[in-house]
């Protein structure tokens, strides 16, 4: 009979840590819309086609679900870019700002890779949550997101991303 009470006792502590701990991962999606505003490009030399770069780009976050959920921020984002004949890898750095001031930031890492050979091309890759202030002060978070670009990022090409994931307090 000892043994139950124990093995019981034990259940009820595990649990009493691990829910809250579970509880506080909300899942996030987003959906983000934005225009190529800058880019600077240099062929690496090394053999033709290889591109590397740098652009800015600015649009809007439109949170669907999680703690930001019904809200749209501004975003604005710099990312750099090697690519060979358009396919390639990308780091972004990303400020959502929100209407209270609250800010979200955040790093991607993905790929692109050209579609049908014309300036549409598939984005996609992985975020993490690195910082915030206001409300996002002290967020963490992570996940995935797939989207398109629909023209050329030198002459301004538009994008948009679905992101998923989890964010933690």
């Amino acid at each position: 009979m000892k043994r139950w009470t124990v093995i019981i006792a034990t259940l009820l502590s595990i649990t009493v840590v691990l829910v809250p701990m579970i509880q506080a991962a909300d899942e996030v999606a987003f959906r983000s819309v934005y225009h190529t505003q800058k880019v600077e490009t240099m062929e690496a030399s090394d053999v033709p086609g290889h591109i590397i770069g740098v652009a800015q780009q600015s649009g809007l976050t439109f949170y669907t679900k999680g703690p930001a959920s019904g809200q749209i921020a501004t975003m604005s984002n710099t990312f750099h870019f090697d690519t060979m004949k358009g396919k390639g890898t990308f780091t972004n750095y990303v400020v959502n700002t929100f209407q209270d001031g609250s800010t979200l930031s955040a790093k991607t890492i993905g790929t692109v890779t050209p579609l049908n050979g014309g300036p549409r091309a598939a984005i996609e890759g992985v975020y993490e949550i690195i910082g915030g202030t206001g409300k996002f002060e002290g967020t963490k978070g992570k996940g995935t997101y797939k989207g398109e670009r629909l023209g050329s990022p030198q002459t301004g090409g538009d994008s948009y991303v679905d992101a998923v994931g989890t964010q933690w307090k």
